[in-house]
């Protein structure tokens, strides 16, 4: 059974060369190239494949129950920092992959797992690491993690109350604690927190 692909990158020449290896593959993809607007294929994609440019918030609406895949073009570690924060990826793949490694990518994404090159997954830890080792990130309670990777993914204070099924006065004890904790003055300190909390661990 083939596995429906979108390849919806800003470079077209680089998503008709990505269509092309992928029909050829031996493991059965039927890969269609779009502007993220419309599928061509009779059925919905299990698999998008986007850039940072092309990553827009209507490819989860439009097809919720794909995995979507950043194709990462050199991107500096923080802004695929912003970006995981912003948006539930299911991988990032460099574009200097090999072929056989970048199948296994889309094969063990493909099965539910969640798919960052070693290195990348590497330097994404140790920029969170090395910006959070002087504070007190072992005080820090698993509801005050949650507040702080919803702080850092740009969420108001109403809005991480309705997230969280707390009173806004909560979140705001909350933020102030954390603040308190890890001796900040400011919101946007706490992104490299929320990578920590959200990043998975290196097997």
């Amino acid at each position: 059974m083939s596995i429906n692909i979108m390849i919806n990158l800003s470079n077209l020449v680089l998503s008709n060369a990505l269509a092309e290896l992928l029909t050829r593959a031996p493991d059965g993809y039927q890969a269609s190239v779009s502007n993220g607007s419309a599928h061509n294929g009779s059925n919905a994609p299990a698999l998008i494949l986007v850039d940072a440019s092309s990553l827009k918030p209507e490819l989860f609406t439009n097809w919720p129950s794909a995995k979507v895949i950043l194709f990462d073009t050199g991107l500096q570690e923080n802004e695929i920092i912003s970006i995981l924060l912003s948006h539930k990826l299911d991988g990032v793949i460099a574009t200097d992959t090999e072929t056989s490694l970048f199948l296994k990518a889309l094969s063990v994404i493909h099965a539910g797992q969640v798919w960052i090159d070693n290195t990348k997954l590497k330097a994404l830890l140790n920029y969170a690491e090395s910006s959070a080792r002087a504070k007190n990130t072992d005080k820090i309670s698993r509801k005050e993690q949650e507040v702080i990777v919803l702080v850092s993914q740009g969420y108001k204070n109403k809005e991480i109350a309705d997230r969280l099924n707390i009173s806004e006065q909560t979140v705001k004890a909350h933020i102030s604690h954390i603040f308190r904790k890890v001796k900040v003055t400011n919101r946007s300190q706490l992104v490299p927190l929320a990578m920590k909390y959200r990043l998975p661990p290196i097997a």
